[in-house]
């Protein structure tokens, strides 16, 4: 199949593409690079990269018709990522999120290209119990709340003859070429390897769904090449782990480790585990469980696979917080400026 994948060169996106690529499948990568997109060039000729803001789907009916021109299948991961960094940019996270998703969805349904949506399992935000693909939802964040009005319009595109698959991600962790540090099992595996320490917010009672970016990534890839699907919404976990249990997991890959617990005014709300019944009845496992990957994360920092672990630029919202004005600047401006700062940061 040729697939597009938005956002192909985000943390998610850079697993996958690899992925996509061995099953024999054409990859087209749409992605601005607010992260840089180096990590991609060793692929070569093997993709076809386009460097342009999503919100020009919005602008430009044409530009549309000629990003998914060929496609068999679109893969849209691209977003404002993470609850930090949406709460940065409001405005700009609900256009990015939200209009785009939905200007994408229009032009795929009008030539019936597969479409496979990347939401998260946030959307719950407090629920009681394993909640199903059925619970209410309650998005207390404005990244959460991006995803529901997203879900809420590809459901009311869906018909018989085109409907949209839709993928709510656990919170994601583990090695990637494109690393991030601001994801919990991530976070404590820099720190408990660099410091022995682990400082956990709100005695880390907080129930999370969790799921290896790998896992992540063959799931769309499975999704990808299934001709039909039972469901049109799914839950794709691993494990239903408390904050506080994760914590314990490090403490056993490392012995001396030391785990404290600080009081904050901002307290975090968000509880919620999941059921995946749905996902294991349409045939598909994640493999890859908390241990493994947080082993992978303290060998790969350890190592020195990861340079610079500490820098911001792993952080979506603090390196998004150094781009200033980014919502106010043209979506050409916008990609000179990450040009610039990816070259910068590659020194």
């Amino acid at each position: 199949m040729k697939i597009l994948v938005t956002g192909g060169a985000g943390y998610l996106g850079s697993v996958l593409i690899p992925k996509l690529l061995v099953r024999g499948h054409r990859v087209r990568v749409f992605d601005i690079g607010y992260f840089g997109v180096d990590h991609l060039r060793s692929l070569g000729s093997k993709i076809e990269l386009i460097r342009d803001d999503i919100r020009s789907l919005c602008k430009d009916k044409r530009f549309s018709k000629e990003l998914v021109r060929g496609c068999d299948c679109i893969i849209h991961l691209a977003a404002i990522s993470n609850d930090p960094s949406a709460e940065l940019y409001p405005e700009l996270t609900m256009d990015v999120n939200f209009e785009s998703t939905r200007a994408l969805a229009e032009v795929a349904r009008s030539k019936k290209i597969k479409f496979i949506f990347s939401s998260s399992c946030s959307v719950y935000g407090k629920a009681k119990g394993e909640a199903g693909e059925y619970s209410p939802l309650r998005p207390l964040t404005v990244y959460a709340a991006s995803k529901v009005k997203s879900e809420k319009v590809l459901k009311e595109m869906s018909d018989r003859s085109w409907s949209a698959i839709i993928l709510r991600n656990g919170t994601l962790f583990g090695y990637s070429s494109r690393m991030r540090f601001d994801l919990v099992v991530n976070i404590f595996s820099l720190y408990s390897t660099l410091y022995n320490e682990i400082k956990i917010f709100c005695r880390g009672k907080q129930w999370r769904p969790f799921l290896h970016v790998s896992d992540c990534a063959q799931a769309f890839v499975y999704f990808a090449e299934k001709n039909r699907c039972l469901y049109n919404c799914y839950n794709i976990a691993n494990e239903n782990l408390k904050v506080a249990d994760v914590a314990k997991v490090f403490k056993k890959i490392n012995p001396r480790l030391r785990i404290s617990y600080l009081k904050t005014r901002n307290q975090d709300n968000r509880d919620y585990r999941v059921s995946t019944k749905r996902m294991k009845k349409e045939g598909f496992s994640p493999k890859l469980n908390i241990e493994f990957g947080a082993q992978q994360m303290a060998e790969a920092i350890a190592s020195g696979l990861i340079q610079d672990p500490e820098s911001i630029y792993y952080r979506n919202a603090k390196w998004l917080g150094e781009l200033t004005h980014i919502g106010s600047k043209e979506p050409k401006e916008i990609v000179t400026l990450m040009e610039i700062l990816s070259k910068v940061h590659s020194v």
